[in-house]
Order: C-alpha cells, then structure tokens, then sequence
C-alpha cells in the first residue's frame, strides 16, 4: 500500500508536528530556455520539537535525492516522536508517484 502524504505548495505553510519534505527543481527554468528536464532534489527539515523526553532542535538536511529524502524523514519521524511526514513541493509537477500518493487536496 503506497505512503498517503500530506501536501502544500505554499512555502510559507509550516507543519508544526511534522518532517517536512521539501522537494524543488530548475525544471521550469531550464525547460523555458530549452534545455533537458532538470533535476529534482529534496531537503528535509522540522521545528523545534518536544519529543520522546528531549528538545529536538529545528535543523535542516540535504539536498539529497527524493527517495532517500523520504526514507530519511520517516527514520528521524520515528527517532524524535514527529506525528508524521509531510512533502512541500516547488510546483505540483515535480511528484513522482513511485514515491507514495499525495492527499486529494493540499493542505498541511
């Protein structure tokens, strides 16, 4: 059964108990000046967090890509207590299925 995700493209939407995956690429530039598809890359990050006994700090990892991406935020999910992960994408475009679904609508 493939990953159900919760999604925005609004970069100023912040999940408050969650790994966010942001996912990003220069596809549209690229494409516009006729060049190859771009590459697509990933960062991970979360806020400050009272988990499993201890504050977890916000930090940022990556860019790294997206598979290893989401393997790495389910990991640091079930570390610190985060309720879940979630993506953040650069434009809708830029998922690939083989990496879960996303929810019907968008919204953290």
């Amino acid at each position: 059964m493939a990953r159900i995700y919760s999604w925005t493209e609004d970069e100023d939407e912040v999940a408050l108990d969650a790994i966010t995956v942001g996912i990003r690429s220069d596809t549209r530039i690229l494409t516009v000046a006729g060049l190859q598809f771009g590459q697509r890359d990933a960062v991970i990050y979360w806020p400050e967090w009272q988990g499993k006994g201890s504050l977890i700090p916000a930090a940022m990892e990556g860019p790294m890509p997206v598979p290893s991406a989401l393997e790495r935020a389910e990991l640091l999910c079930a570390q610190h207590g985060f309720k879940r992960v979630v993506v953040w994408l650069q434009h809708h475009e830029l998922w690939d299925e083989r990496w879960g679904q996303l929810a019907p609508e968008q919204g953290l």
